[in-house]
């Protein structure tokens, strides 16, 4: 079994991480994972500029002159980011005109080392399935249980590894 794993692991050996590195890359998952269980509240049908001006019984022409805009670039601003299409920065400017704060944030459905461990175990059974036909043509097929073993250890050397080995594209060109 050590010539398939051998057959399947990458040419080059993982890169080793500077300790720096390593602690810069676990405060940036610490960071996302932070925000994974945070409850944040849909955005409402209007947009959130014109449900903020009603709630403040402020008028398109008042919000504009607090803007330094006209009420209609106000009522298109509005229809775009109901329309979610709408910059960040129209938002920012809008956002302070009406003495609000203003963030977003991309918030991840799982843990961001569940999302590499699965990315880990696709880009491997791809892999490992690539070289297991090859294999059965030659009539050296292995059995579903070492392929699965020689899955999970693709899997980790491909975690190891990290980067372009991670989420790079295939030797085809494709991404999956």
């Amino acid at each position: 079994m050590e010539n398939e794993v051998t057959m399947y692991s990458f040419k080059k050996t993982p890169r080793k991480l500077q300790p720096v590195k390593k602690t810069v890359l676990r405060q940036y998952r610490e960071l996302v994972d932070a925000v994974k269980g945070t409850l944040f509240p849909s955005t409402p049908k209007e947009g959130w500029i014109r449900t903020v001006r009603k709630a403040l019984d402020m008028s398109g022409a008042q919000l504009a002159e607090r803007a330094g805009m006209t009420r209609n670039r106000i009522s298109v601003l509005e229809r775009r980011e109901a329309d979610g299409d709408i910059t960040l920065n129209q938002l920012k400017q809008l956002a302070e005109a009406l003495d609000c704060d203003f963030s977003y944030a991309l918030k991840p459905k799982k843990a961001v080392s569940d999302i590499m461990q699965e990315r880990a175990l696709k880009v491997a059974k791809i892999e490992v399935k690539k070289a297991s036909k090859n294999m059965f043509l030659e009539a050296q097929s292995v059995s579903q249980e070492k392929e699965d073993i020689l899955i999970s250890e693709l899997a980790e050397e491909i975690m190891r590894a990290g980067g372009r080995k991670l989420w790079g594209k295939s030797k085809e060109g494709k991404v999956f």
